[in-house]
């Protein structure tokens, strides 16, 4: 039972971290999703700063908005599509590569309409949207593909 939960840490923070490294380094080479990364984020910039000058005045929030803007778009890509497809592949006992990496990767894609969705400004669908769901897919499939290698494999429930 340690030996799995160890199995499990470990191969969740591998994946997190090589798909964090394939976010970052595949935004900055790709035009378009950097363009669209840059202006998703300029967008939460402006919306968390907004409200934090509306709460207290002061401007010299802007670097850490802008972390949190970022650590936000990490976590939605990387972690929460991993932690979904990871919980209940160990819950179910399920040892399937296509689980893992297809979960993670269908989450991971979703993100880009569930945001728009959740945010009240989703309108036409438009090619940027496609490619960077796409890129968001290929991310999740990275994450899920290395947690499987690393402990989906030999998942088993144990309930």
């Amino acid at each position: 039972m340690l030996r799995r939960l160890i199995a499990i840490l470990f191969g969740f923070v591998v994946a997190a971290t090589a798909g964090s490294l394939f976010l970052a380094i595949g935004a900055l080479i790709d035009p378009t999703a950097r363009e669209s990364g840059f202006q998703s984020a300029r967008t939460w910039l402006y919306a968390m700063m907004g409200e934090a000058m509306m709460k207290s005045g002061a401007t010299e929030m802007a670097a850490s908005v802008l972390g949190m803007v970022f650590w936000a778009i990490l976590i939605a890509t990387c972690i929460v599509p991993l932690i979904v497809a990871a919980l209940v592949g160990e819950l179910a006992g399920m040892r399937a590569w296509a689980w893992y990496a297809g979960a993670s990767a269908a989450i991971a894609a979703a993100l880009p309409w569930i945001a728009a969705t959740w945010l009240a400004y989703m309108g036409q669908g438009n090619p940027m949207e496609g490619r960077v769901a796409l890129f968001l897919f290929l991310t999740g499939m990275v994450t899920g593909s290395l947690y499987w290698l690393i402990a989906g494999r030999e998942a088993r429930p144990e309930y």
